[in-house]
C-alpha cells in the first residue's frame, strides 16, 4: 500500500511540475514566433527571397562562428551560398522566453537541425544544435528581424 501511495505521489508531483512548466502564450507571442517558423520553413524549402523579406533593412546579425557582426546584405549573400549547396534535412525549433511588446518582441529559443552539404558526388550530413535570441521590431503590421544572436552547443 505505502508502494502504492508513493508512486501516485510521484505521479502527482510530475503533473504539477509538468504543467509549472508548460507555457501558455498571448496571441502576440504566437504571432512573432510564427514569424520565426515560417523564416525555417522557407529556409526548408529555399525560398531566400522570403527570407530576406523578414530582413530589416537595419538588420545586424552575429554568432559565435564570426568575428563582427553581418548586415542584412552580407546575411542574404551567405543565405544563397549555403543554400547553393546545402539542403535542409530535418529542423526542430522550441521557444524558451518570448517578449512582446507593442511594436518590439525578442525570442530565445532552442535549435537543431539536420542538413546535407552536397559537392560533386560527395553528400555530407551535418548536424548542429543551439540557442538563438532574435530581435523583432513592428513596422506597418509586420514583424521585422532586426537582429539576433546564435550560439552553437555542436
Amino acid at each position: 500500500m505505502k508502494t502504492k501511495t508513493l508512486l501516485m505521489f510521484l505521479l502527482f508531483i510530475g503533473i504539477a511540475t509538468t504543467s509549472a512548466i508548460a507555457q501558455e502564450w498571448t496571441k502576440e507571442q504566437k504571432e512573432v514566433w510564427q514569424v520565426c517558423v515560417n523564416t525555417w520553413e522557407n529556409y526548408k524549402v529555399g525560398k531566400i527571397d522570403a527570407i530576406a523579406a523578414v530582413l530589416h533593412p537595419k538588420y545586424n546579425g552575429w554568432d559565435d562562428q564570426t568575428p563582427l557582426p553581418y548586415t542584412k546584405e552580407k546575411s542574404v549573400q551567405q543565405i544563397k551560398e549555403f543554400l547553393s549547396s546545402m539542403s535542409l534535412n530535418y529542423y526542430d525549433i522550441e521557444p524558451a522566453r518570448i517578449i512582446v511588446t507593442e511594436s518590439a518582441a525578442v525570442i530565445d529559443y532552442y535549435y537543431s537541425y539536420s542538413f546535407t552539404i552536397t559537392q560533386g558526388d560527395k553528400k555530407e550530413i551535418k548536424e548542429r544544435k543551439g540557442m538563438y535570441v532574435e530581435f523583432y521590431v513592428k513596422e506597418k503590421g509586420t514583424w521585422l528581424l532586426l537582429g539576433d544572436m546564435t550560439t552553437r552547443q555542436q
